[in-house]
């Protein structure tokens, strides 16, 4: 690859991960397993559960919150580091009085590249946790990533901020409840379709015993149900699931062609014409600020500069 130049293809691995309640360690060590069969299998960008290493635990979420960056992150950093990955996952934030369910996003080398912290919360997670409005895409070697969480997509006005901003990549840590396993597989196929963009869903599976709850699995890699011709700049249908998994504990691997997504984009003016309108403006007021744990950043590459209004 030229540096500089975003990738023509990506693989990618999805860590579905049991999640046990006050597990910390366990969590991790099963955790670092899976982190190493991703990369041992080629994948470049490994994505991991929201709240992957406590669970949310939301009666002592302030207690087992930890700051970012902070012993989690660190470990993040770690072993992305170690296997020459970019890492994402969900991480619970502890930022002075609140608490967020935040998603990390961290460099081959080890360094915070973003930090996005959940917008939407649940009525019954109110009492424990802190929404904040504001997402972003960043530029990777992969080209534009954007993080959502969760609950989030549920609220298509989240990722299309996320859309607004040129994302090609939308990751999505999650620790959601398995009777929202159908509804949320239609979701994703939604949010995929209408912002012309891969969403990978790395959930949390296993059971919360002291809650009472089971964590839905269905982790998958998700794409638009319309590509454009290999010869051509004819529409065509494909796929939209490349692959998921049902509730074991896994890694879901599959290779993201960000060529043709980009040939794609470049024939259907849905970005273009969405920037054109007031509600991309709208969007745009709701980007957030770099995180201040965020001290690096990427030059931007050529397919932001093209059509940005922003």
């Amino acid at each position: 690859m030229i540096p500089g130049t975003p990738s023509r293809r990506v693989r990618v691995g999805l860590v579905q991960l049991s999640v046990a309640t006050n597990r910390r360690t366990e969590n991790l060590a099963r955790a670092e397993g899976l982190v190493a069969a991703a990369a041992a299998d080629g994948c470049e960008l490994v994505v991991l559960p929201e709240a992957f290493a406590t669970a949310l635990n939301l009666p002592k979420s302030h207690e087992v919150a930890e700051p970012v960056p902070g012993p989690v992150t660190s470990w993040l950093a770690s072993q992305a580091a170690r296997h020459g990955v970019w890492l994402a996952a969900g991480v619970l934030e502890r930022a002075g009085e609140h608490v967020h369910s935040s998603a990390v996003l961290v460099d081959a080398a080890g360094r915070i590249r973003d930090v996005y912290r959940r917008s939407v919360v649940y009525d019954l997670e109110a009492h424990f946790l802190t929404g904040e409005v504001g997402a972003r895409a960043v530029d990777t070697p992969f080209g534009r990533v954007g993080l959502v969480v969760g609950y989030d997509i549920q609220f298509p006005e989240v990722l299309r901020t996320l859309f607004a901003d040129g994302a090609e990549i939308i990751l999505c840590p999650s620790i959601l409840l398995r009777p929202f396993a159908e509804p949320v597989r239609q979701m994703l196929l939604a949010r995929a379709a209408e912002n012309c963009a891969y969403v990978l869903f790395a959930a949390a599976t296993g059971e919360n015993t002291l809650a009472g709850l089971t964590y839905m699995g269905r982790t998958a890699v998700v794409r638009s149900p319309m590509a454009i011709g290999a010869y051509s700049r004819d529409f065509r249908k494909q796929t939209p699931v490349l692959a998921e998994a049902d509730r074991e504990e896994c890694v879901v691997a599959a290779d993201l062609d960000l060529h043709e997504l980009r040939r794609m984009r470049d024939a259907a003016p849905f970005l273009a014409d969405f920037r054109r309108c007031g509600l991309s403006e709208a969007l745009a007021d709701a980007t957030s600020a770099p995180h201040p744990s965020v001290t690096d950043t990427v030059p931007p590459h050529p397919a932001q500069a093209v059509g940005e209004s922003r």
